[in-house]
């Protein structure tokens, strides 16, 4: 009886997941958004992600480094993606998908997510933006604001697993309504870097 349970949930989600995915090419298109100073950068919106470009990025790098080959998607989400020539939605795609994913790793799946990305053409300008923010330097891989529910990284250095990571992050902001301390919230992000491949 139980598996059959799991059956029924797990094609539900499958449902879900190819409907939400079959939305965000029925109604995505590129924006410029007007919000947080924002407006200058080219973005796509999804279901779960506004993406946003800043200066002269590479779509192709982009789209190689985060690397979802390995995770278990369905023949439809991954032909999906094989056929999308538009390499930002293509990302768009990749982001959700990673998204989806650390919903499952986590088993949390709060209301309304959506997070900002921004796509920044190196690291120096990445990290520029995080010393104008937060008053500081650090070298970073990227980094997650949860004030403005904002992931910024780098065409350099991002891949599935930095992204997932930083997705981590922005998945506690929205769940929970007390934020836990920062290390159980690396905690819980190193959790989804461990278990991406599963």
């Amino acid at each position: 009886m139980k598996l059959i349970k799991k059956l029924i949930i797990l094609n539900c989600n499958i449902k879900v997941i190819i409907f939400s995915f079959a939305i965000f090419f029925l109604s995505s298109n590129y924006v410029l958004s007007q919000e947080e100073g924002l407006d200058s950068y080219l973005g796509v919106d999804t279901d779960y992600c506004s993406l946003y470009f800043q200066g002269n990025v590479d779509f192709k790098k982009i789209d190689r480094n985060i690397n979802i080959k390995f995770l278990n998607i369905s023949s439809v989400d991954r032909d999906l993606i094989n056929q999308t020539e538009d390499l930002a939605k293509r990302i768009a795609l990749k982001c959700d998908i990673l998204v989806l994913k650390s919903e499952q790793i986590l088993d949390m799946y709060p209301a309304d997510f959506h997070v900002n990305i921004i796509f920044f053409e190196n690291t120096e300008r990445m990290l520029d933006e995080y010393e104008r923010l937060l008053g500081r330097r650090e070298d970073l891989y990227s980094f997650y604001i949860y004030e403005n529910n904002t992931i910024y990284t780098t065409q350099e250095r991002i891949n599935q697993n930095v992204l997932a990571h930083e997705i981590g992050h922005a998945l506690v902001n929205h769940y929970f309504i007390i934020r836990p301390p920062r290390t159980v919230r690396e905690i819980i992000s190193q959790y989804i870097d461990l278990h991406l491949e599963d």
